[in-house]
């Protein structure tokens, strides 16, 4: 598979992008290369009125990898206003855990390579 750290970049910016969207103020990344995968972690604040925009984050970061589908689509992920291209951060990787408090979330996110 080629790009693949400008898929990582992708995913971050599709990411950091939706939690701007969401009215968040404070983000941290944590991108790190282990021997066979990437490591995504994302800790944010986000606005609680907003917790609609949680649920399809979680609906669509929990769908299965495609790797089919992500060799077509992986380069318009970020670039886009669209909500929906969250599905392809959920194609793109292959594991995702959230940890959702009252007005912060964590977002952790694994590649395989």
């Amino acid at each position: 598979m080629k790009h693949i750290k400008k898929r990582i970049a992708k995913i971050v910016d599709e990411l950091v992008t939706y939690f701007f969207s969401m009215g968040a103020t404070d983000i941290s990344i944590n991108v790190k290369e282990e021997k066979g995968f990437f490591k995504i972690i994302l800790a944010t604040n986000y606005l609680k009125k907003d917790e609609e925009k949680i649920n399809k984050l979680i609906k669509y970061l929990k769908c299965a990898k495609q790797e089919e589908m992500e060799e077509y689509y992986w380069e318009l992920t970020g670039d886009s206003d669209v909500d929906e291209e969250l599905i392809l951060v959920g194609m793109m990787t292959d594991e995702a855990e959230l940890d959702i408090e009252e007005d912060k979330i964590e977002v952790k996110l694994i590649r395989y390579k």
